[in-house]
């Protein structure tokens, strides 16, 4: 079942250029009406649920988040997105798909549930994967999406 939210998340997931991160869209949603969204636009750079909770201001708290990977938990180059939406109040965040990365991998949910946020993975999740396709393939096998073999004959 398709979902506009979800869609429109799917939509600016695409206009990252993150390699090697997952490209990732999130729309903020209160009273059904888009608050904030935004997208990961370069690897190091803001993540999308936080650029979309920037946007939205302090009407995020009370919110649905509508993102198409878990959002993260670890401290890498930026801080857990995890933690900006606890500290923003949002309400209920729907996932397309749990993060492969075994860094996140379920953690990110299991930090939301416990800071009371109600959590729904699965929304649109072959459209998800079908969009990070290159970075589910490298973090499940540890190998590139594409091997290339030349042949040169004299």
């Amino acid at each position: 079942m398709n979902n506009p939210h979800m869609l429109r998340a799917l939509e600016l997931a695409a206009k990252g250029m993150t390699t090697p991160n997952p490209m990732v869209g999130a729309v903020l949603v209160k009273k059904g009406s888009v608050i904030g969204e935004g997208f990961h636009l370069y690897a190091g750079g803001p993540h999308a649920e936080v650029v979309a909770l920037r946007k939205a201001g302090k009407k995020a708290k009370g919110a649905d988040l509508y993102v198409n990977l878990e959002p993260c938990c670890h401290k890498g180059r930026t801080p857990p997105c995890t933690d900006a939406i606890i500290e923003a109040g949002v309400s209920r965040v729907f996932a397309g798909m749990k993060d492969p990365n075994t860094k996140v991998c379920g953690k990110g949910i299991r930090a939301l549930k416990a800071a009371g946020i109600k959590v729904s993975i699965g929304l649109m999740m072959k459209d998800c994967e079908k969009l990070n396709e290159v970075f589910v393939k490298v973090m499940q096998t540890g190998l590139p999406f594409v091997t290339m073999k030349n042949c040169y004959i004299s």
